[in-house]
Formats: structure tokens, C-alpha cells, sequence
């Protein structure tokens, strides 16, 4: 409820209400720390499959084998088994997975 009475704060100090108020400073450094990593952060095989730094994106983990899925996405073995088992679609850009090749 806080939240929203500040919110509301916000919104009626800025005439007519379209504009965005200023972030505050914690704000500011909350979103930093929230966009997305730039493509040379990544691991060249990675960027823009899925995983970041070797990591799975579905359950987070340091992959310890990696998986292609039709749409180029990449996700560890056991989550790719999984999703294609339970789910059927791809969790980043819902493509139907009819298969998936092992990589290493």
C-alpha cells in the first residue's frame, strides 16, 4: 500500500501527470543493476541463446552439459529433456520444440 501512495505522490507532482518523475538515486542504481547483460558479456556460443556465463536460464545452474533446441536457444540437457517432455515450447521464445541435439 505504500508503494502505491507513493506512487501516486509521484504522478500528481508532475503537471498533467504524462511525464515520468526522476528516479530517485537507490531507484537509479536498482535499474542499473537490472538491464539486461550487453552480447559481449556473454560467452560467444551463448549470446543470445539462453545461457549467460555457461549458466542455464531456466534453473540457474552452472550447466554441466548444454542443449540446442530447434530455435537456437540453448539450455542445460536436463531442462531441454524436461521442457520438451512437460511443456513442449521454448520458456524464452515459446517455439515448439520437437527435438533436441546435445552438445556437449
Amino acid at each position: 500500500m505504500a508503494l502505491l501512495e507513493q506512487t501516486d505522490r509521484q504522478w500528481s507532482a508532475v503537471p498533467g501527470g504524462a511525464a515520468q518523475p526522476e528516479p530517485e538515486e537507490e531507484d537509479s542504481a536498482t535499474l542499473e543493476a537490472l538491464e539486461p547483460a550487453d552480447d559481449a558479456e556473454l560467452e560467444p556460443e551463448a549470446a543470445g541463446r539462453g545461457m549467460v556465463a555457461g549458466c542455464c536460464c531456466v534453473c540457474m545452474a552452472r550447466a554441466k552439459g548444454a542443449a540446442f533446441i530447434p530455435c537456437g536457444h540453448t539450455f542445460c540437457r536436463a531442462c531441454a529433456r524436461e521442457l520438451v517432455a512437460g511443456r513442449g515450447r521454448c520458456p524464452l521464445c515459446n517455439a515448439a520444440i520437437v527435438d533436441v541435439l546435445d552438445i556437449f
